[in-house]
């Protein structure tokens, strides 16, 4: 059987060791935001999917979405947030 699913899925309440995933360019991590934190230098985005790295900047633009459905994309080397709306 072939699933189709995301390959990483580390959590840091599970495994303090795991690294999170940097998005690639023109890549877009999409999904409800559950926390955002920093460690070594970065800002940590966790979705119900798994974790992503971002620049620290970026962890005060995203803390009001929290508990919300968000999208983050690179493109240019810049990453643009935007909330999803479900309806």
């Amino acid at each position: 059987m072939n699933y189709d699913c995301i390959a990483f899925k580390p959590f840091h309440k599970n495994n303090r060791n795991a690294e999170a995933h940097h998005i690639a360019e023109l890549e877009e991590a999409r999904g409800q935001l559950l926390q955002i934190f920093e460690a070594e230098g970065s800002a940590v985005a966790v979705f119900e999917w798994g974790e992503i790295a971002l620049p620290l900047e970026l962890r005060e633009k995203l803390a009001p979405s929290v508990g919300r459905t968000v999208a983050v994309l690179r493109l240019g080397g810049r990453f643009y947030v935007r909330g999803v709306d479900n309806a």
